[in-house]
């Protein structure tokens, strides 16, 4: 039974990992169920076995690769620190770029994972409502940075809000650097803001 269990998650796993390759590639509209079992060699039947609709399986990818893989328990505490917080969200984003580049056999650029992302909050209000969710973890590390010492005693929201930018950017689509070189700008971009506005005593 545990075997099974297994199983079946794994499959459920690679039918929601083919469909964000391909959403990322062709957008939402464009990919159908049978082009996700095309892509894995499965029956074309077989996603609904996990999803009731197509929306459901889009909306539970959403939530996996835009929420649940940077915080993956919903149940576990925040990181205690800014810090950590943004390390882990550095860590996860580099580890979702090279699984989904491997799926698809090549880079995926992370301006293009950040365009789906912001496709997903204006069509889906679920999806919206479970990210603001998810973020509320976040903005609490801020929050307890500042009230700590940690980090400078500037605006929480102007904190917040220029990491999220630095995350979510899509500002050097026009620079014409490479898909690697735009996810590693992102990621030092947003340990050297860290560095900026931590405190001296840090």
């Amino acid at each position: 039974m545990a075997q099974k269990s297994a199983i079946m998650k794994d499959t459920k796993e690679r039918i929601m990992e083919a469909a964000f390759a391909l959403m990322i590639k062709n957008g939402v509209d464009a990919v159908s169920t049978g082009d996700i079992t095309k892509a894995l060699g499965l029956s074309r039947s077989l996603p609904y076995r996990y999803f009731s609709t197509k929306r459901e399986l889009v909306y539970e990818t959403f939530k996996l690769y835009f929420c649940d893989r940077f915080f993956p328990d919903p149940g576990a505490p925040a990181p205690s620190t800014l810090y950590g917080a943004v390390w882990l969200v550095a860590d996860r984003l580099s580890e979702i770029m090279n699984s989904l580049g491997k799926s698809v056999g090549g880079r995926i650029d992370v301006f293009d994972y950040n365009a789906l992302y912001l496709e997903a909050l204006k069509r889906e209000p679920r999806f919206k409502r479970y990210a603001s969710l998810q973020s509320a973890k976040f903005s609490g590390c801020v929050d307890r940075a500042i009230a700590s010492g940690e980090i400078k005693p500037l605006s929480s929201d102007f904190v917040k809000r220029i990491l999220l930018d630095i995350f979510g950017r899509g500002s050097d689509i026009l620079s014409k650097k490479s898909p690697k070189r735009n996810l590693e700008n992102i990621i030092s971009d947003m340990r050297d803001f860290y560095e900026l506005v931590k405190s001296a005593r840090r």
